[in-house]
């Protein structure tokens, strides 16, 4: 049989794309459906799907059916395609490690994820590279997700340090004698979360020089601290050349702003 004539064989290419185009938003709604209906076995077999879209519909679906384990999630992080790695950052439970993902060659991966360690509110493990991220990162999304995260976590760190702690009993005067100096220092806050403060503060402040929805951002970070540097920065804000800036300055502050 010869060749195709000209342009039938493009046609036929085309055919055959649109065919497996419609294939795989079947899988994928597929997936969608059991993740409603509980099906969990159903998602876990899409999960090796040869679409990238499938796999990240199928993570979402153990989600919703409440099966999605940790290695599943892991596995995914090292997936190939952008939209799986994002989805596996979105739904990532907190003993999922998520840092190295500020790395990500795509821009889009590093947003999500800066994004879900700032839900992680009183972990200052990802500070350090937070900061890196928010003060030096070419996106200026990824700017603004690792400022927004810096703030939360700042913010989690904080009530976490004002919450009632419970000291720790003497072992030898026994649990129902007054703590002592050495018990009640156990149930400080560490020297990690004072020094994530510290770093996230900082950063905060520097990134009042970035763009103005990357300052909107930091000024809502800086609202937490009870630092002097902070509440200028805050006030100082009410001069900003971005509208949208100095209104959340006043808002924060209770002023009218011009």
């Amino acid at each position: 049989m010869g060749e195709p004539a000209d342009g039938l064989g493009d046609l036929l290419m085309a055919g055959d794309d649109s065919r497996a185009e419609g294939e795989a938003y079947a899988r994928r709604l597929e997936a969608v459906v059991a993740g409603h209906r509980g099906e969990a076995a159903v998602a876990e077999r899409l999960l090796d799907d040869d679409d990238p879209g499938v796999r990240a519909a199928a993570l979402g679906a153990l989600a919703r059916c409440g099966a999605l384990q940790a290695e599943q999630v892991r596995r995914a992080l090292g997936d190939e395609a952008v939209a799986v790695r994002c989805r596996a950052a979105e739904l990532a439970p907190p003993d999922v490690e998520l840092v190295e993902l500020l790395s990500d060659p795509d821009a889009s991966v590093v947003e999500v994820a800066a994004a879900a360690l700032g839900e992680r509110d009183r972990d200052p493990g990802s500070v350090e590279d937070l900061c890196r991220v928010a003060g030096g990162h070419d996106d200026p999304l990824c700017r603004e997700s690792a400022v927004a995260a810096l703030g939360a976590i700042a913010a989690g760190l904080d009530a976490e340090a004002g919450a009632p702690q419970e000291a720790a009993a003497d072992p030898v005067a026994g649990p129902g004698a007054t703590p002592t100096a050495a018990a009640s220092k156990q149930a400080e806050p560490g020297a990690a979360h004072v020094a994530a403060r510290g770093m996230a503060l900082e950063m905060l402040l520097a990134a009042m020089d970035d763009r103005p929805q990357i300052r909107r951002r930091a000024l809502l970070g800086l609202y937490q601290f009870d630092d002097d540097r902070a509440a200028d920065a805050v006030r100082a804000a009410l001069e900003d050349r971005d509208r949208q800036v100095r209104a959340i300055a006043g808002e924060l502050l209770g002023v009218p702003v011009r």
